[in-house]
């Protein structure tokens, strides 16, 4: 390799990692509402801002989500039980759902599908990719302002 190339190569590194510091750090700012889809309708919003949540019966079954004990040790402080769209042995998997308020992070904690995929991607405060659970068609996503539902005035 001639100089030129190595002058190449090094100048698309420092490209690169500028790039990489700018987005990690000076991007866009986390939010701090987190809505819980399950099959795309929201079945668990946490505002993180006054450390309350807003639970919404599932259409598959009205009766969840429930509130539960977080896992002890693991700095949860409420957790929820949905179901999921995942079917085993002829009944939906269960998802459960952690928040963590001092971190201002939530996670999937336990997932009942067989790769635990979303679970293994533990505390989500919004920065990174999100936490999503394609076989029980969970995701969490973090939004800075509560959505009143209007796109637009005319």
């Amino acid at each position: 390799m001639k100089k030129r190339d190595y002058i190449i190569i090094g100048g698309l590194l420092v490209v690169v990692g500028i790039l990489y510091i700018w987005v990690t750090y000076f991007g866009a700012p986390t939010g701090s509402i987190a809505y819980v889809y399950q099959d795309n309708d929201v079945v668990i919003s946490v505002n993180f801002d006054d450390n309350s949540y807003e639970l919404t019966p599932q259409t598959i079954d009205n009766n969840y989500p429930v509130v539960t004990d977080p896992v002890p040790d693991e700095g949860g402080d409420v957790a929820f039980i949905i179901k999921g769209a995942y079917i085993h042995e002829g009944e939906r998997t269960l998802v459960y759902i952690e928040i963590d308020w001092d971190k201002k992070a939530i996670r999937i904690q336990k997932d009942e599908t067989p790769r635990q995929i979303g679970v293994r991607r533990n505390w989500y405060d919004g920065t990174g990719l999100p936490a999503v659970s394609l076989p029980s068609k969970v995701f969490i996503v973090f939004e800075t302002v509560e959505d009143d539902g209007i796109d637009g005035v005319v």
